[in-house]
């Protein structure tokens, strides 16, 4: 399913404030690409470039998944040249690749029979080449770092995308939270969040539920078989078109004063960071000014107890911001801020534009929260209480 197809398959209100993509887009992204990294290899003296990670895999065919290979010695791989682009492929991966990934993209093939193994067609690829590659493979040159700063820049392609991903994920946390039952187990609740992205073709890598204040103990939670009385937050990382997004949405039975205390200050916590997401800023900034507002909120203990945000994008988590961080945000790239305060957490996918940060993961039928930052309004997903 293309990102027009999932759109049209995904009810929300602010469809149309989308822009459709095309076949044709995706070429012309792909086409794009293979110029970049032509240059690339240019100026490292190369005459190819050699793709062999996933997310790189990901990101030079503008959203091809290798879905079903479990054997890491196996997995496709790319070569870019100023000639033109190939897949490098088992001969049982070739059929399905072209006919549900590629077909149409311009890619041509160099096959190897599943018996022989990739790394003999790899090594006759170099040989009598200077070839660069984004891990360290036989006598390539390796350019990882180079690769990885240029696939944060999203082109106008992916941004669209993501859009259509962020509300698969919206959408089906949401419906969870709206579904699920009190007395639920964490496990039932996962089952039922990875079943609705399953259903729209999403990939759930993390799922963490967290019942009633687990949250406050163990930030990376994972699923058990406890049951949920009282609060539930629900966190999910999703990947489809080769892209990853990242968000939370927090549910109540009943009362809940103390989880309100830790929702509420998480919110403001997570639209200072939202605020200060613009172009050039730099993350060590950000996360000294808002390690403040953790002192003013009370709990400038939760700061140092997990991660706070990260750029993400092909991977997951793509770079962890921290005190050391000098690299300026770039324009067009994307962030998740991960906050948590107690059991709380107020989690969202970010784009990064000229205009101000923009929600990829944005509240689609969920209470929300309004914060004033110096003047602006920003909006959080609040507490659905059932």
């Amino acid at each position: 399913m293309n990102a027009t197809e999932e759109l049209k398959a995904v009810p929300t209100q602010s469809l149309s404030e989308i822009p459709l993509t095309t076949p044709s887009d995706r070429r012309a992204d792909i086409d794009a690409k293979q110029n970049l990294v032509a240059d690339l290899a240019k100026e490292a003296g190369c005459d190819g470039l050699l793709v062999t990670a996933e997310e790189n895999f990901a990101w030079l065919t503008a959203g091809a998944i290798p879905r079903g290979i479990v054997d890491l010695a196996a997995m496709p791989a790319l070569y870019f040249s100023n000639e033109g682009r190939w897949l490098l492929c088992s001969n049982v991966d070739t059929q399905r690749l072209f006919e549900e990934e590629l077909d149409g993209l311009g890619f041509q093939l160099k096959e190897w029979p599943w018996h022989w193994g990739r790394a003999q067609l790899l090594a006759d690829l170099c040989q009598g080449r200077t070839v660069a590659c984004d891990d360290h493979v036989a006598s390539c040159k390796p350019i990882p770092d180079i690769l990885r700063k240029q696939r944060r820049i999203l082109s106008d392609y992916e941004q669209s995308c993501y859009r259509a991903l962020g509300q698969v994920v919206s959408h089906a946390l949401e419906a969870t939270g709206r579904t699920m039952a009190q007395g639920n187990t964490e496990r039932e609740v996962a089952g039922q969040l990875s079943h609705r992205l399953y259903h729209r073709g999403a990939l759930p890598i993390a799922v963490s539920i967290f019942a009633d204040g687990r949250g406050r103990y163990y930030k990376h939670a994972g699923f058990t078989s406890t049951p949920i009385q009282s609060t539930c937050v629900i966190y999910v990382s999703a990947r489809k078109y080769g892209l990853c997004a990242t968000a939370t949405r927090s549910i109540s039975f009943g009362q809940f004063d103390d989880f309100r205390r830790d929702h509420d200050a998480a919110c403001k916590i997570s639209a200072n960071y939202v605020a200060s997401s613009w172009p050039d800023s730099v993350p060590r900034q950000i996360l000294a000014s808002t390690q403040r507002i953790y002192q003013i909120v009370g709990a400038e203990h939760e700061w140092a107890q997990c991660p706070q945000g990260h750029v993400t994008g092909r991977c997951p988590v793509e770079q962890t911001f921290n005190y050391s961080d000098e690299d300026l945000l770039p324009t067009n790239c994307a962030i998740t801020w991960t906050p948590s305060i107690g059991s709380a957490f107020s989690c969202d996918t970010f784009l990064i534009t000229e205009e101000g940060p923009r929600a990829i993961t944005a509240a689609e039928n969920w209470p929300l929260k309004r914060i004033r930052i110096q003047g602006a309004e920003f909006v959080r997903p609040d507490v659905l209480v059932r």
